[in-house]
């Protein structure tokens, strides 16, 4: 390894020990600010805008309800094809901060009933609301004989807790919607299943392409789907989702949450690992469902038919990827994990997790915690970009790191798992590129394989050096006159330009 990368390293080793030192307090774990994670507002209502005929009612100020319907309801709406469900806000002002807004709540709610006719009304506190306390909680309870929708109060504060108790609250809110498991509904549910874990409504990345493939290979298998939970899945979805057979997690840490949950409460096994990148975690996952429907025959009869239309294709690009390297970029830990474990166990390859941050060794303790137990620790490396990161000077710098860590890596056997932004000399594959899905399963391990064996053997083609100058500008900030074109650039916020010649001043050198 070179001197300049050297000096540049907060951490090389395994994750075994990375895990150690951060639960010893002798790494860093905090993020700075620009790293910091959606409030508890912001994921909790991420949850419920997966849910169908709601309507979330933000109890506070408008700009909250602003970013929940243009980043959450919007989106879900429109790829789910459904009609647009609103996010309305009793629109407290200065006034009734100080004085309190528990009459703009009962209006906001006849309101919305009368106007919307949801079948359940979501009450969402945000922080004016939780500071100056008005009584949510027996304004909704006085409500409910007077209102035809259902309505539930979520205590969501931002300030009452961090991003992935958001997602935590809700899921175990969402129980209370349930109804308990009774001998009709079990056995009308006895092959079904529930996948939870969805973060959100019908994503592109993530319910209408991998969840569809997750679906798919259940009902191959002989079995069926009750609900996404939550990701458009509808209120009865929801109530009946006790009676199925087993809760498969979609992702191991956010959909363990309401799986652990839902055993403790309605007696609901859950069937929970890795996200299914690859041949591997695939099989245990399918295997892991299986076990409770008790479907172990026609499982193992459904892999081997996936398997073997697969397996030539398969077999060949894994014995081309067989012990070459793969340096995969840790910003999303769960997918990062799960990445590394696909190449290692399904390719043989040799595998780096590049600036995994160590903040993620307490938000992902689940899915840290099942790779080491099943025999994994991948190898991981941090530099000190990663835990500087705060402006764009220091993107560039972990680019530069970057550069200097392969360094003396063949473009012919090394490939980087990662942003298309990233402009190492070495093939880079990035897997929310892929527009033709599934990643999951065995037909996205093999897509996988092939965008891997494809971008290998085309390394001797030079990545665009005009793309590069304009992402990484020599000599200036994120953005300048020479970087940019002219109608992007008057389009740019000033508070966002911080070259040398800046128009802004609110991003300070």
């Amino acid at each position: 390894m070179s001197e300049s990368i050297a000096d540049s390293i907060v951490f090389h080793g395994h994750l075994g020990e990375l895990y150690r030192l951060a639960k010893e307090g002798k790494i860093k774990t905090g993020l700075q600010g620009s790293h910091t994670r959606p409030c508890k507002f912001w994921t909790a209502t991420k949850i419920l805008s997966g849910i169908k005929n709601s309507v979330i009612l933000t109890h506070g100020p408008s700009g909250c309800a602003y970013g929940v319907k243009k980043t959450y309801k919007l989106t879900n709406c429109r790829n789910s094809g459904s009609m647009y469900e609103p996010v309305v806000s009793t629109n407290m002002d200065e006034e009734k901060v100080i004085y309190g807004g528990e009459k703009e709540l009962k209006g906001a709610i006849m309101e919305v009933d009368r106007k919307y006719h949801p079948e359940i009304i979501f009450v969402a506190t945000s922080c004016a609301t939780g500071i100056i306390g008005d009584n949510v909680d027996a304004i909704v309870e006085k409500m409910r004989a007077g209102i035809h929708a259902k309505l539930m109060t979520i205590h969501c504060e931002g300030f009452a807790g961090e991003y992935r108790s958001g997602f935590d609250l809700v899921y175990r809110q969402l129980t209370k919607l349930m109804a308990p498991p009774s001998p009709d509904m079990k056995l009308k549910l006895a092959d079904s299943v529930n996948i939870v874990g969805g973060k959100m409504g019908p994503e592109r990345t993530e319910v209408d392409t991998d969840v569809k493939e997750l679906v798919r290979m259940i009902e191959g298998i002989g079995a069926r789907v009750n609900a996404v939970i939550a990701g458009n899945c509808s209120l009865e979805q929801i109530r009946r989702a006790p009676n199925v057979a087993v809760n498969c997690a979609l992702c191991l840490d956010i959909g363990y949450a309401i799986g652990h949950a839902m055993l403790e409460e309605f007696g609901t096994p859950l069937n929970s690992t890795i996200l299914p990148y690859g041949v591997s975690a695939t099989e245990k996952w399918l295997q892991g469902a299986a076990k409770y429907l008790v479907m172990e025959e026609s499982a193992a009869a459904f892999m081997s038919r996936e398997y073997d239309a697969v397996r030539n294709e398969f077999e060949a690009a894994k014995k081309f990827l067989q012990g070459k390297i793969a340096i995969v970029e840790g910003h999303d830990a769960i997918k990062s994990l799960s990445i590394a474990h696909m190449l290692e166990r399904d390719f043989g390859m040799r595998v780096v997790i590049y600036n995994f941050h160590p903040w993620s060794t307490e938000a992902r303790e689940t899915s840290i915690d099942y790779l080491l137990e099943t025999g994994m620790d991948p190898e991981i490396l941090i530099t000190k970009g990663t835990l500087a990161f705060g402006k764009y000077e220091s993107m560039r710098q972990t680019e530069n790191e970057l550069l200097s860590f392969i360094g003396g890596f063949s473009p012919e056997n090394t490939v980087y798992f990662g942003s298309s932004l990233s402009f190492p000399h070495i093939p880079v594959v990035d897997l929310n590129a892929i527009l033709n899905r599934p990643r999951f399963g065995y037909r996205g391990a093999l897509k996988v394989a092939k965008c891997i064996q494809t971008a290998l053997e085309y390394s001797f083609r030079p990545r665009s050096w005009l793309t590069k100058r304009i992402v990484f500008p020599q000599n200036a900030g994120f953005a300048s006159a020479q970087s940019l074109t002219p109608k992007l650039g008057q389009d740019l916020p000033d508070c966002t330009v911080y070259a040398e010649r800046r128009r802004g001043k609110c991003m300070m050198s």
